[in-house]
């Protein structure tokens, strides 16, 4: 009663001033309007993504640092007419195009070294090196017999042409100590299938060069990245022939074309939802005071937008393209206000204080539905959470005090087509119970196969081209994108050293060699270089070094080498070995390597290390283990599909139960009967379940975004209930089932037009709630009045 008196004295206080009303509410929708043409939009999925401290959002984070995440690779591949030469030359022409503001640092190969050539240092860093595996395979190859062998190939190789450019290197490592060191690089070949020739990136069949460059562009600039790409495609015009196919890859492109795709969607899905509105007022209204309802929707679209860009520097393109389902949604309260108002010879005011009681608890309880999402880790749910509970706020808020002004009561009474209740005299109640029975249960039985879907691949857009040049580049040069890294850190560089240290001796133990791709081989930890030294000072003090001496001299004999031929080995054996320094990498050309794999400290925080290993179940069952004991992190595409797929389901049933006790609790409190309350939850429950069963039946998989489906599908489908109950235990002659009808359209409509969309995130969501709303409707018009009904 309470609700009844203070709408209508609302009513009666603002009938006499009117003008001022409508002056005020023109002024704030202009000024919402012009305001939400200068909202800032962002297009990237990164707000869908969780911004807490979760595990999820730690590996995301994670993720983001791999190797490769962040460079733009371009791959050259010559044509049938294009010589090795041509190719590299091309490739030398392009990168040194590629110049600020877009590109910072670009390699086509092993940087230049400072002077030190890669021999000589690896020899000098080898007492640093060496473990006590590799000093038991040096002291294998001292026999007689393997030194002979050796000295007999160097014999050989002398009488050559290139004798010239190894004697040096022969007199400085007879044992071919060297290969020890070789075999340490081979732990930072973080491309695959690749050979360095010409000092460039070569693929193994010698038909394509790589490119890596950095960008200052950030993943997530779109309008920056889409700037870099023109000026790219400009340069490759300009600078490559039409005989060599050029390919870039990078998460920029995928940036560009999920941004152009949204942009498109949201105008498409907006003027889709729009019309068919529109479309549908036409039918069911037929009215020109209809504009007016139809009016509702459009301004709260526009106060929705600039209230949350209030609370959030940046708005989602999603939020906004989700304004369509917020169209159909919004109108649904103007609806029931306009069909009551349109009755031939009512009081407004007395319409107004009847209506006000379904429409405000069917408003709070789709506004508590929504308010669950503000407990989301995903700044995008909680985002949509605010743009939604604005726009459903400010739609109630017209729809009671605005909208009954611009409404008359009809002069004539229209005879109108049996829907809802007056069509469900002619049915047999047990027909209509027996039928939603059936279907309910085979929708709760194919709902067992549910599937929650992780992968947030599925959820870009991924034109044809990009997807034919990633397989192009997988082929060529290896899956070197699809690695899972392993991150050690320390509070400074020697620590995050010394850790993966330990990360790499219990890998080494447990996988082969050529699938670890780590700097802890030709790096250690100053501590583990200081045990490595001394090791290699007691090995060759302990005879080892007498017995090489007399092995070379007395095998060296027979192939003409004279007894000092060997000194320098033996000098450099008594040098005092010295530490290997992270700068050393840089000088002999592999410090963009090392850039690869470190993340240094900024901003306090720690130093990461990171090793790339295979993605596969193996090792993931090996880190679970041992995780926690080696203080590192395992991080993959694929885990992190399975982690993402546990924080969907684990939110997935949480919102389900807080949504559904909100509204459970704002129903008891408004009807105070459990009959009433189950039959406002017909419409819920048949909702959901049926939209359960037909996603597992076409298995059609729970993500990310469309996990709001079911916020939706209580919030809406708990309204439809509210109204019909209300119509018929208040018996009011209010046109309440045409009003459900008409709004359960115009919801469909808005949820229909997202089904458009190109955008997968955009397009799952559409579908999803409109399997949910679609059971809805028919349930509450058709069930209720059935369950309810008295003998």
């Amino acid at each position: 009663m309470f609700l009844n008196k203070l709408f209508t004295l609302i009513y009666h206080f603002f009938s006499s001033r009117r003008g001022i009303l409508y002056l005020v509410t023109l002024a704030a929708i202009i000024f919402s309007a012009l305001s939400f043409r200068n909202i800032e939009m962002s297009e990237n999925i990164t707000s869908m993504l969780p911004d807490g401290q979760s595990d999820t959002a730690g590996d995301f984070r994670l993720i983001q640092q791999a190797p490769f995440t962040r460079k733009v690779i371009v791959n050259l591949k010559a044509g049938p007419s294009v010589d090795r030469f041509t190719l590299i030359e091309t490739v030398d022409r392009l990168a040194a195009r590629m110049t600020k503001p877009f590109f910072t640092q670009v390699v086509t190969g092993p940087a230049d070294s400072t002077g030190e050539d890669i021999f000589s240092w690896l020899i000098q860093a080898l007492p640093s090196l060496v473990t006590d595996t590799d000093l038991e395979r040096i002291r294998a190859n001292l026999t007689a017999a393997k030194v002979h062998d050796r000295l007999d190939e160097f014999y050989h190789r002398l009488l050559t042409p290139e004798g010239w450019v190894i004697k040096g290197l022969i007199q400085n490592d007879p044992l071919e100590l060297i290969n020890i060191g070789f075999e340490k690089l081979g732990y930072l070949k973080l491309i695959p299938q690749m050979r360095i020739e010409e000092n460039h990136f070569i693929s193994v069949d010698g038909k394509n060069v790589l490119l890596i460059a950095d960008t200052p562009i950030e993943i997530t600039d779109s309008r920056g990245a889409e700037k870099m790409l023109t000026y790219f495609d400009g340069l490759v015009q300009d600078a490559v022939p039409r005989e060599i196919e050029v390919s870039l890859i990078s998460g920029h492109r995928y940036s560009v074309a999920n941004a152009s795709a949204i942009k498109k969607d949201v105008f498409l899905i907006i003027s889709c939802a729009s019309l068919a509105i529109l479309f549908l007022f036409l039918i069911f209204l037929r009215s020109l005071r209809a504009v007016y309802v139809f009016l509702v929707p459009v301004s709260v679209l526009c106060v929705a937008g600039v209230g949350v860009s209030l609370f959030y520097t940046t708005v989602s393109a999603i939020t906004i393209g989700f304004g369509s389902v917020l169209l159909g949604i919004s109108v649904d309260f103007a609806l029931h206000v306009y069909f009551a108002l349109r009755i031939k010879d009512s009081d407004p005011a007395v319409v107004i204080g009847q209506i006000s009681h379904p429409v405000l608890f069917g408003g709070l309880t789709t506004i508590a539905a929504f308010a669950v999402l503000l407990l989301s880790d995903l700044p995008g749910q909680r985002q949509l959470a605010v743009f939604s509970m604005i726009g459903i706020g400010m739609a109630m808020i017209i729809s009671l005090t605005i909208l009954p002004h611009l409404i008359k009561p009809e002069k004539k009474i229209r005879k109108l087509k049996s829907t809802g209740s007056r069509a469900i005299k002619r049915l047999p109640g047990i027909w209509v119970i027996s039928i939603w029975l059936i279907i309910v249960g085979l929708c709760l039985w194919q709902a067992r196969h549910i599937r929650i879907d992780g992968d947030l691949r599925s959820l870009n857009l991924v034109p044809p081209d990009i997807r034919l040049a990633e397989n192009n580049l997988k082929q060529t040069w290896g899956d070197f994108r699809g690695t899972a890294m392993i991150f050690v850190k320390g509070d400074d560089m020697q620590k995050a050293l010394a850790n993966n240290d330990l990360l790499f001796s219990f890998l080494s133990q447990n996988l082969p060699k050529d699938q670890i791709i780590s700097l802890a081989p030709i790096i250690p930890s100053q501590l583990t270089q200081g045990l490595n030294q001394e090791r290699w000072a007691v090995f060759w003090a302990s005879g080892n070094r007498k017995l090489a001496k007399e092995l070379l001299e007395t095998e060296g004999k027979s192939f003409g080498f004279s007894t000092h031929a060997f000194s320098p080995f033996f000098d450099n054996l008594k040098r005092q070995p010295t530490q290997v320094l992270l700068q050393d990498l840089q000088g002999v050309g592999l410090g963009a390597v090392f850039d690869s794999l470190v993340i240094e400290s900024k901003n306090k925080e720690p130093v990461k290390i990171l090793t790339l290993v295979p993605d596969t179940p193996k090792v993931h069952e090996l880190m679970e283990k041992h995780e926690d004991r080696l203080g590192a992190r395992l991080v993959s595409q694929t885990r992190f599909n399975t982690i993402v797929g546990t924080a969907i389901r684990n939110d997935f049933i949480g919102f389900i139960i807080k949504a559904s006790l909100v509204v459970i609790f704002l129903l008891i409190i408004l009807f105070r009967r459990l009959k009433n309350v189950f039959c406002a939850l017909i419409p819920v429950i048949t909702g959901l379940i049926c939209m359960f069963g037909i996603m597992g039946w076409q298995n059609i998989g729970f993500n990310l975004f469309n996990i709001v489906a079911a916020i939706l599908v209580i919030g809406l489908g708990v309204d439809y209930g509210i109204f019909m109950v209300f119509k018929i235990r208040e018996g009011y002659k209010h046109n309440t089932d045409r009003a459900v009808l008409v709004s359960g359209l115009t919801t469909l409509a808005g949820f229909g037009a997202l089904v458009f969309a190109r955008h997968p995130a955009l397009h799952s969501i559409g579908v999803t709630v409109l399997l949910g709303i679609t059971a809805a409707i028919p349930a509450a018009l058709l069930v209720i009045p059935v369950f309810y009904r008295k003998k």
